[in-house]
């Protein structure tokens, strides 16, 4: 197991500072935020060098109001052009020596359906139709990333910042539709707090599944500033 933070919690600080300071305080590494347009890739390496730390995964940046990052969109370029940045994010992450790509499969900030229907059939044929594009565009992505020996980790989160896929188990679910054997899970404990019944639980029953995790506490604050009972977190962790 390898601990990092990923750089978008420091928001625009210069990158040199995040390794500085990730390598004071004994981190393994570091997860990008995947932009890649933002970094100079031989900067980052040369400062992996220098403060013996690794790219361990790279975020990508798929959220809503940023044309292009929509991979359940009903509209195919839209789609089409989310399978190309998520590409471009692999070959980043191969660059860097990052093995994990984290996923999200619907954008974040979009909470209903494309077009935002009011009546409930409509409601219901369109995010099914979501749903199919989404696991379609992860498969295609799939494929890409297998060649590159990249693992694509699907990220559930909560309800506020998304309609669908929200639970670990409906991560699972989509996860087996896509059926690739490099199509994986990252839970967050921020999200969980708010959508599973029993965290721990949702570890386990996630084991042969589980590649990474995000752990911020109930309030999005680093671990210990909230009340979520990482004891058992980490008790579940070791168990798979």
């Amino acid at each position: 197991m390898k601990y990092a933070i990923n750089n978008w919690v420091y928001d625009d600080e210069p990158i040199r500072e995040t390794f500085m300071r990730l390598s004071r305080y004994g981190y393994d590494g570091i997860e990008l935020k995947g932009e890649p347009s933002l970094y100079d890739i031989e900067e980052i390496k040369s400062l992996c060098k220098e403060f013996d730390l690794q790219v361990t995964s790279v975020l990508g940046w798929t959220i809503r109001g940023i044309p292009g990052r929509d991979l359940s969109s009903p509209d195919e370029s839209e789609r089409s052009a989310a399978v190309k940045f998520l590409k471009e994010v692999v070959d980043f992450a191969v660059q860097l020596g990052a093995p994990v790509l984290l996923v999200l499969p619907f954008p974040a900030g979009r909470t209903t359906p494309t077009g935002d229907p009011q009546l409930e059939d409509e409601w219901i044929s369109t995010a099914a139709t979501e749903w199919r594009n989404a696991v379609d565009s992860v498969r295609q992505l799939s494929g890409y990333a297998s060649g590159q020996n990249i693992t694509l980790a699907v990220e559930p989160i909560n309800r506020f910042e998304t309609y669908q896929l929200t639970t670990a188990e409906q991560a699972r679910k989509f996860i087996r539709e896509v059926n690739a054997d490099n199509v994986k899970l990252n839970l967050d404990t921020y999200h969980m707090n708010m959508e599973e019944s029993d965290p721990a639980a949702a570890i386990l029953n996630s084991g042969e599944y589980l590649v990474h995790m995000h752990a911020a506490d109930s309030n999005r604050q680093a671990p210990g500033s909230g009340h979520t009972d990482f004891v058992d977190l980490f008790k579940a962790l070791k168990s798979v």
